[in-house]
């Protein structure tokens, strides 16, 4: 049985990305997401893999622009929490903070948490921490 009026998702990085996308680009799909370093403007994203797909911003504006989530906080629905930790060098914290600012413009509240010291992904004791954050975020929050 799944209670579609009560879906969550949460992911990290590239997941973080389409968590974040889901709850902009399709929202009322979700009610709660948590979205861990989360890619939010692949200009902003290492040269190696997003220019790989991509190809440079300069020779695909077109698709740079319609990939850039802070063109959907607007449309955010349901509770958002996103994570990052602050030494993170793959995903840098531009990209969550660029999407709180426009959330902030765009009056839609979303919640956010940082890891201090932590890079891309959270490791050692502050795993469990993180673990434990996003299962009570989703429990007290996943509500229709």
């Amino acid at each position: 049985y799944v209670d579609s009026n009560r879906l969550a998702i949460h992911g990290w990085s590239f997941g973080g990305y389409m968590t974040t996308s889901l709850m902009s680009r399709r929202p009322g799909l979700f009610t709660t997401g948590v979205a861990g370093g989360p890619v939010i403007d692949w200009k902003w994203y290492e040269v190696m893999y997003g220019e790989r797909y991509m190809d440079q911003p300069k020779d695909n504006p077109e698709g740079y622009e319609k990939s850039s989530l802070l063109n959907y906080a607007k449309d955010l629905k349901g509770k958002l929490l996103l994570i990052h930790g602050t030494s993170d060098d793959v995903v840098v914290m531009q990209h969550n903070l660029a999407f709180v600012k426009k959330c902030i413009e765009e009056n839609k509240q979303i919640d956010f948490f940082a890891y201090p010291m932590h890079k891309h992904n959270v490791r050692g004791k502050d795993r469990v921490h993180l673990m434990k954050k996003i299962l009570e975020y989703i429990i007290d929050n996943n509500q229709p």
